[in-house]
């Protein structure tokens, strides 16, 4: 199951929760009790192998037309 950010527009409170994709769950905040809202965090990426750079994704060639 993948985890959610939320945030209470009230009190800012950021919290994660662990529930299925295909609930509609209404999460309160922690401190204060409000209805927080899924929040869009920052997602780390890894690239891994050939062709990510600028010397390994390019090759010189010459057509003839």
């Amino acid at each position: 199951m993948p985890m959610y950010r939320y945030c209470c527009p009230v009190c800012g409170n950021e919290f994660s929760v662990m529930h299925s994709m295909n609930d509609k769950p209404v999460v309160k905040c922690d401190k204060c009790g409000n209805t927080a809202k899924k929040s869009i965090s920052s997602v780390g990426i890894s690239f891994k192998g050939s062709g990510y750079y600028i010397t390994d994704s390019k090759t010189t060639s010459k057509h003839s037309t």
